[in-house]
C-alpha cells in the first residue's frame, strides 16, 4: 500500500501535465519532426517509472 505524501505527487495529473508541457517545449526547441506526441512520450515514461527520482 502506498502512503500519500510528497513522493507520490509525481503521479498526480497536474504533475504529469507539467511534464507534457516541458516535453512540448523541448520538442519545439529541437525543431525536428517527431513521430510521437508529447503526451505519448510522457505516458511511456510514466508507465516505466518506479518513482519520481528514479524513472527507470
Amino acid at each position: 500500500m502506498e502512503v500519500p505524501g510528497p513522493d507520490s505527487d509525481w503521479r498526480s495529473p497536474q504533475f504529469r501535465q507539467k511534464n507534457v508541457a516541458q516535453i512540448e517545449d523541448a520538442m519545439r526547441m529541437a525543431g525536428t519532426p517527431h513521430s510521437k506526441s508529447s503526451t505519448d512520450m510522457e505516458n511511456h515514461a510514466y508507465v516505466k517509472a518506479k518513482s519520481r527520482n528514479r524513472p527507470f
